[in-house]
Order: structure tokens, then sequence, then C-alpha cells
């Protein structure tokens, strides 16, 4: 590559950075996910970071990428589905410019170290933590989606050495509640729900309601998901980021 004196600062041919997120009506989820922009702003120094929504709100996806910018989207989701294998994809698809579209945030050890935690915080780890524990899902009718959360309750359960078992807040089975009454019926006396989810909302609150002793908070602009995110963006750009 050549250079000059009027050359640009490298850290602007950088791509942009789109986060797509699902949307909420929530004003404290809107917010929490505006902290999650923030924060990886503040690690991609000069980038370009965008949020856009693929229900309830807007921009969406394909409003952002008309432009033909360059664009890296990660899909802050914490399950492949419908919304990641299609709104997301197809908008990358028929996107004008340059897209690298990367994996969704789910299955990475960053997320396992954020719901440990996340449940940490909550009061849920250690000698007088939970016996057993539900991983709390939003939930979807795509088996693959159901099965990677099952995986990740797996994961979960090898960290904290005690029972863990997936559940729903919707579209699928076992319900939350069901999960965590299936555990008191196995005589576990201290359940607690880890809050599968990036921010505050709906199903956040029906993970709450669903009668565990403690419920961890929704992941949100945690640490190691703004790793998560800034480490995706890299392995999707050509510029690496330090």
């Amino acid at each position: 590559m050549t250079t000059s004196a009027h050359t640009t600062d490298p850290s602007r041919e950088r791509p942009r950075l789109l986060l797509v997120a699902h949307g909420t009506r929530s004003s404290t989820g809107r917010r929490e996910l505006g902290r999650v922009l923030v924060e990886t702003r503040k690690r991609l120094d000069g980038v370009d970071c965008r949020l856009a929504w693929v229900d309830v709100q807007s921009p969406g996806p394909e409003r952002i990428l008309a432009d033909a910018a360059p664009t890296v989207v990660v899909p802050a989701f914490l399950a492949r589905g419908f919304h990641v294998t299609h709104d997301v994809g197809d908008a990358c698809g028929g996107a004008p410019g340059p897209v690298a579209l990367s994996t969704h945030l789910g299955g990475h050890p960053e997320l396992v170290r954020a719901l440990v935690q996340r449940l940490a915080e909550a009061g849920a780890v250690g000698a007088f933590g939970a016996d057993a524990v539900v991983l709390g899902a939003a939930g979807s009718r795509d088996e693959s989606s159901r099965a990677e959360t099952r995986a990740m309750a797996s994961a979960l359960g090898r960290v904290l050495g005690v029972p863990v078992a997936a559940g729903f807040a919707s579209a699928a089975s076992p319900t939350v509640a069901e999960a965590v009454a299936g555990f008191r019926e196995q005589g576990h006396r201290r359940v607690a729900v880890a809050t599968h989810l990036l921010a505050p909302g709906f199903f956040a609150d029906k993970l709450a309601a669903a009668g565990a002793d403690l419920t961890s908070p929704p992941l949100g602009a945690h640490p190691e998901i703004v790793e998560l995110i800034v480490r995706l963006y890299a392995e999707n750009s050509p510029v690496m980021v330090s």
C-alpha cells in the first residue's frame, strides 16, 4: 500500500461495526443495549459503531447498510434462530456494499464466563449458592436454536458443578417455571435462574417471576460480552483490532 502526506488515519479505514439486536418496548432494555454499543465504541476507538433492530424498533439493518459502506455485522443474539438466519442474513445478502457477517453471540466461552459472573452477582455461586440452575432463554421454534441453548446449559453446568437445565420463556418447553418446579420435585432446595438474555424487558420479567430463589440480571454490557463483540469484529475485519 502506498502512503503520502494526505493519507488518512488508518482507524478511519476500518469497516463500520453494525450490531443488530431484536428490539424491545422496554425503555430500560433500550438503555442497556445502548450501553453495550457505548462500551463497544470505547474499545473500538475510531470505528463507526451503530445499532439496528429486527423488530419493534427502527432503524432496521437494511436502512443502515443501504449506504454501501464496508460493514462488519454482528448479530446480538444469544442463539441462532429465525432472526439471525433470515432477518439479519437477508439484510446482509441484499446489501449494496461489502458486508462481513459474523457469528451471533451464542456458544462462545465469553458468554459462559459472563453467565457465571452474573450468577455470582445474584448470590447463586459458592458454598451458599444454588444447588441447581435453570438457564432461562427467550425460546424459539427453531430446533437448532433450542439445541444451542441446551448445549450452553451443559457448558454452564460443567463450570458450576451443579445441575443446569434449559428453560424457555416462550415458543418451547419446558418453560422456565416448569424447569424450576422440576428441580424442586427432585429435592433441590435452592434453585437459581441464569438469565440468558441481553437486556431487561418482557422476557426478563417472565424469568424473574418463574419461582426461583435467585435470578441473575440480564447480561447487558458485561465486559465479557463487550470483549466478545470486539473479537468478532476483529475476526471479520480486514484490519485487526488491538
